[in-house]
């Protein structure tokens, strides 16, 4: 890369886009750096095999690995001698703004278009990539500036407020005990719509039954009656056990 292309790279404006696919990868990282710290190629191959297959991204880990190369050199991420992927400030900055632009999308298609719970993401990554910074603020205006997306993850910049109390993991959660549900994945659809059948949905309040860990499913009651979920999707739902 030449002197005159750095110059040009360490300019970039947040409004300024990136490729659909490079956005892809902000959003998937920053999704997964919201879930922990320092994700890994490995971590960050097995999420972008569960998202659409519309958006074109190489799943292998060699694409993975290439793609994260040129992230690199752009100054985007860091990836350490443990394969830990780390933003630069400047991939912070745009991650930030790509997923403010998805999950005001994922509102858009919810709340005005009508569109499904179990379908809002992947329209949401068809819209997301051609989103203006000018039609970003009249979505946001039309959704009436929402702090959350509909899967209760926070908006960024929007000025979302933790809420009061502890906010764990469902697979963390105690035997017997009541939660609000806080936040889901998005990303799998079948998951999302065993979750709205059975109303395991954010603000929802849902009681933990059995954490039947020699069976690797936890049950549980919500307003829909009994359910169970296995761990692996448990560990990405999170529960909010507000303060007394």
């Amino acid at each position: 890369m030449s002197p005159k292309t750095e110059t040009k790279d360490a300019r970039r404006s947040p409004n300024e886009r990136l490729s659909p696919l490079v956005e892809n990868y902000l959003l998937s990282l920053y999704i997964l750096k919201e879930e922990q710290d320092g994700p890994t190629l490995s971590q960050l191959a097995s999420y972008i095999r569960r998202l659409p297959a519309s958006e074109g991204m190489g799943t292998s880990l060699p694409a993975v690995v290439g793609t994260l190369r040129r992230m690199s050199r752009d100054g985007l991420v860091q990836v350490s001698t443990e394969k830990e992927i780390q933003f630069t400030p400047k991939g912070t900055e745009l991650a930030a703004v790509i997923t403010r632009r998805h999950r005001l999308a994922e509102r858009l298609v919810v709340d005005i278009l009508g569109v499904s719970l179990p379908d809002a993401d992947q329209e949401a990554h068809t819209l997301e990539h051609g989103i203006s910074p000018l039609l970003e603020e009249h979505i946001r205006d039309a959704v009436r500036n929402p702090t959350t997306c509909p899967f209760g993850k926070p908006i960024p910049g929007s000025g979302y407020r933790r809420p009061d109390g502890d906010i764990l993991p469902m697979d963390q959660a105690r035997t017997g005990a009541g939660y609000i549900v806080n936040s889901l994945p998005d990303e799998d659809s079948r998951l999302i719509q065993f979750l709205c059948d059975h109303h395991l949905l954010p603000g929802e309040p849902v009681e933990i039954l059995e954490m039947g860990d020699y069976r690797d499913v936890i049950t549980f009651r919500t307003s829909a009656g009994n359910g169970a979920v296995g761990f692996a999707a448990a560990s990405r739902i999170y529960l909010l056990q507000p303060s007394p």
